[in-house]
């Protein structure tokens, strides 16, 4: 299992992690490191147009999506993403849009591969784990 840690000094309002990209298929090589916002309010994951244009990734797709401005349609990518505590996800898919504090979001597509857990007393503490852990209380005695 590998396990994410970040400790904030305060309670924190945004977890924002660093992470890795690259085109898919990719080299090891090709790594691109971003700042990735952790967003279980997204069903997919999302990169910056700026991200795509650096990185000369071509949509694979098409998609709609839709945010507080309302429904777009948008070019769908895949990428490859390495996460912090050394997984690679291969050929996530990923659509396209205007992020302002970040290069990258990461929704649920990637957040429900594993376990995500908060705490804030007095400061906030990220930790995410993948796989996920077993639930001893669903095991049969």
């Amino acid at each position: 299992m590998s396990v994410i840690r970040k400790d904030f000094p305060d309670i924190v309002r945004e977890i924002l992690t660093d992470v890795a990209i690259a085109s898919h298929p990719s080299a090891m090589t090709a790594f691109l490191s971003v700042k990735a916002l952790w967003d279980t309010g997204a069903t997919f994951s999302v990169i910056s147009r700026d991200k795509v244009a650096e990185l000369g990734l071509v949509p694979v797709d098409f998609s709609q999506a839709y945010t507080a401005n309302g429904w777009y349609e948008t070019p769908v990518y895949r990428i490859d993403l390495f996460l912090p505590n050394g997984p690679l996800i291969k050929g996530l898919r990923v659509s396209q849009s205007d992020l302002m504090v970040c290069d990258m979001l990461i929704g649920m597509d990637v957040i429900s591969l594993g376990d995500l857990h908060l705490t804030n007393n007095g400061k906030t503490v990220f930790k995410f784990a993948i796989p996920p852990e077993s639930n001893k209380d669903d095991q049969a005695p």
